[in-house]
């Protein structure tokens, strides 16, 4: 049989009740779910919609939906590396890798300008602070409009990469700018490269994220017209 209309809408509350409370992430469940639901109230034409649920939810083993759930989470993080690595080819094979040449050529000329050779670790940080802020404000309204979507919340772990280079930078001050320079310690030598190494590297994504958030942005606003949420 057919489940109608109001039988939908239940069962997206029954799941929701279960703990899901994303919206695609409960989509992704019904279709998996109400063809298995059909078929039973099919066969049993008496059964509640509450009981085919329960005994549907139980045939998923002990840990009910979530295997569907963290499937789905599994197949937007790698929908999101994919977008981030391709952005990255794009950017250093495009002519926008200029943008961070000059950026480097720039802080060069500053710190030889100050008569400071480690006056580019500042401004860098300096960079890297002001340029997060231009990438984490304009995210924060299109957040609270698209929080309910795991296609758009699970994107938004590439800000981890944000705090990450941050902290790099922080360390940055103490290990590199105000390190002293009788250190003779391959360790520390190690370490120092690992952090300039990050800030780099971080200071090359600033220039792709943006791109990539809009694309799991433009995602997720498809999926909010076709749920009509």
């Amino acid at each position: 049989m057919k489940l109608s209309k109001d039988q939908i809408e239940q069962l997206k509350r029954m799941i929701s009740k279960k703990g899901y409370v994303h919206i695609d992430v409960q989509y992704e469940i019904l279709d998996h779910v109400a063809c298995k639901i059909e078929e039973l109230l099919e066969e049993h034409p008496t059964l509640s919609l509450e009981d085919a649920f329960r005994k549907v939810h139980s045939s998923f083993g002990i840990f009910g939906f979530s295997t569907l759930e963290e499937s789905y989470m599994r197949s937007i993080q790698s929908r999101v590396k994919k977008y981030f690595w391709q952005e990255m080819k794009d950017f250093l094979t495009s002519y926008r890798l200029l943008f961070p040449i000059l950026l480097g050529l720039l802080i060069y000329q500053a710190s030889l300008l100050l008569n400071d050779p480690k006056a580019w670790v500042l401004i860098l940080s300096g960079f890297l602070l002001l340029a997060s802020i231009g990438v984490i404000f304009p995210y924060w309204r299109k957040y609270q409009r698209l929080k309910n979507y795991a296609s758009f919340t699970t994107s938004t772990k590439l800000f981890q990469l944000v705090n990450f280079g941050l902290i790099c930078c922080l360390y940055s001050y103490q290990w590199v700018f105000k390190a002293p320079q009788n250190i003779d310690s391959l360790f520390f030598h190690f370490f120092q490269g690992g952090i300039i190494l990050v800030m780099v590297c971080f200071a090359l994504s600033i220039f792709v994220l943006p791109r990539v958030l809009d694309k799991s942005i433009a995602e997720t606003e498809v999926l909010k017209r076709v749920y009509g949420e």
